[in-house]
């Protein structure tokens, strides 16, 4: 692929790089602290910011600076002074929807020290943007069963998905749909489609090649054309406002109106698996994380400012305490990094979405256990039949939410092939079901899907329910009737064993 359209020359790629790392903030950068920002929330229509601590400044005054998420205070718009005290409050108007939008700012207290402004405190965002919500639209969760449908017009016809008795779909959206006013009627069509039938949508936001140059990070620029996704840019100024409007627009379009309801926004796709799904060439698993959680926050804060309602999920693979030469980070370190620099700049309710397929993807039996995959914390990968790994992590004190709630978890993707035989394919996804249905931390299971792709099947996943020409496999009936006594005991025949038997409840 040629990429005249996003880079005009390499020296320019150099040059964006290159400010890129200069002003993306560090995840360890600290202040001469002795000022606490305890909460940045909106009140009204103002953002009220509490603080506690005393600094000296030598005008007597704190300055709060309003930075966006790729800059470091004191750069930024002083919005706001208050005579220096031990507990000075601030409130600034939210100003959402115009150019004086604190929605997606970071806060920060500075004093004046030998003429210049001087960070003294912790830096925080706006932690409950659902209070300027435009919509609060009822949540459609009917279900966890889920199916990633086959969008080809004489299959979807068919309507499978409810007559499997689906609940959740997936759709994949990039970004570069937003500016396509034909592409993204299409979407337009299926989201009201599938709500009309009584099922919800999760929608997973992705960046390619074919987007504006804007939504790009910088740090994707070496490998355009040569993966499927990239990183979302909130390393420029001119990213980070493209990418607050694609949030706000997304999050309002979907918001349950004209164009149909999603609940769930799922921001990537494999994340921690930088050089397939998320290419960020960064320098360092830091910036990495930072870049990542930046463009996260400017989601979450967009989509959940118009539909209070929504849910916002990061992403990982199925590679848990195990990471490889093409994975920046393992899963478990990706989510305890994520939890960290969250909950340092003002905690939210992420949500997290991960693909736990079997290891090797190919393998046939969802329930097996084994080296990889066992009931450790220190297991390599994650799959149905070891999910309660990631859910018991999910439940402890430092995962929770600002409510004190264990965050959801949705398995947003897995599979199981028929290459080994459709009888070991349906009975690996009654076990599936059976799993996601005894886990109360599980919000769905969406089986990737409807039909076979011609290019899965060169890899030996034949994971669809129904075959090319989309007659159905023996797959089908089994999910649509999962929760069937009768169904359990013909997929535990095949099995060898009670699948029943090897399910904790959670």
């Amino acid at each position: 692929m040629k990429l005249s359209k996003k880079v005009t020359s390499f020296l320019l790629a150099l040059t964006l790089i290159v400010t890129a790392f200069t002003f993306s903030p560090s995840i360890s950068a600290k202040a001469d602290s002795g000022v606490a920002i305890g909460s940045a929330v909106i009140q009204g229509t103002d953002v009220v910011v509490a603080t506690a601590g005393n600094v000296v400044s030598d005008d007597g005054v704190y300055h709060l600076i309003a930075s966006d998420v790729n800059q470091v205070a004191p750069a930024g718009i002083d919005v706001s002074q208050q005579p220096v005290s031990a507990g000075a409050t601030f409130t600034v108007p939210l100003g959402k929807g115009t150019d004086r939008s604190m929605l997606f700012k970071k806060f920060t207290v500075c004093v004046m020290s030998g003429g210049t402004l001087k960070p003294v405190s912790n830096s925080m965002f706006i932690t409950n943007p659902e209070a300027s919500a435009t919509f609060r639209p009822a949540r459609m969760d009917f279900g966890k069963k889920g199916i990633l449908p086959a969008l080809e017009k004489q299959i979807a016809d068919m309507n499978r998905p409810a007559d499997l008795g689906a609940k959740q779909v997936n759709l994949n959206i990039p970004l570069s749909v937003i500016g396509d006013p034909g592409r993204l009627a299409g979407y337009d069509y299926s989201v009201q489609k599938y709500n009309n039938l009584g099922i919800q949508v999760n929608v997973i936001i992705l960046v390619d090649a074919q987007g504006p140059q804007q939504y790009i990070s910088p740090y994707s620029y070496d490998g355009l054309g040569a993966h499927n996704y990239y990183g979302l840019n909130a390393s420029t100024t001119e990213g980070v406002n493209a990418l607050a409007s694609a949030a706000s627009f997304l999050g309002s379009h979907y918001a349950g109106g004209a164009y149909g309801q999603v609940d769930n926004f799922i921001i990537g796709n494999e994340v921690n698996a930088w050089w397939l799904w998320n290419y960020m060439h960064c320098p360092s698993n830091d910036v990495f994380m930072q870049e990542y959680t930046n463009a996260f926050r400017l989601f979450y804060n967009g989509i959940k400012s118009e539909n209070a309602n929504a849910n916002v999920y990061c992403c990982i693979d199925h590679q848990w305490a195990r990471s490889e030469a093409s994975y920046y980070i393992s899963g478990k370190e990706f989510v305890t990094k994520f939890n960290s620099i969250v909950k340092s700049q003002g905690n939210i309710d992420w949500r997290l979405a991960v693909h736990p397929y079997n290891a090797p993807l190919y393998a046939p039996i969802a329930w097996e256990t084994g080296k990889n995959v066992s009931h450790s914390q220190n297991t390599p990968y994650v799959t149905m039949a070891n999910i309660d790994v990631l859910t018991d992590f999910m439940c402890t004190p430092d995962m929770l939410s600002p409510t004190g709630a264990v965050r959801t978890v949705k398995c947003s993707e897995v599979g199981y092939t028929s290459h080994d035989g459709e009888a070991l394919q349906a009975a690996s996804l009654v076990y599936a079901y059976l799993v996601a249905e005894n886990n109360s931390f599980i919000d769905g299971v969406v089986i990737s899907r409807e039909m076979d792709h011609v290019g899965d099947i060169a890899q030996g996943m034949m994971s669809g329910l129904t075959n090319v020409d989309s007659s159905p496999k023996m797959g089908y009936e089994f999910y649509k009737n999962a929760a069937d006594p009768n169904v359990i005991a013909q997929a535990s025949a095949i099995a060898g064993i009670d699948l029943t038997s090897l399910i904790t409840p959670r």
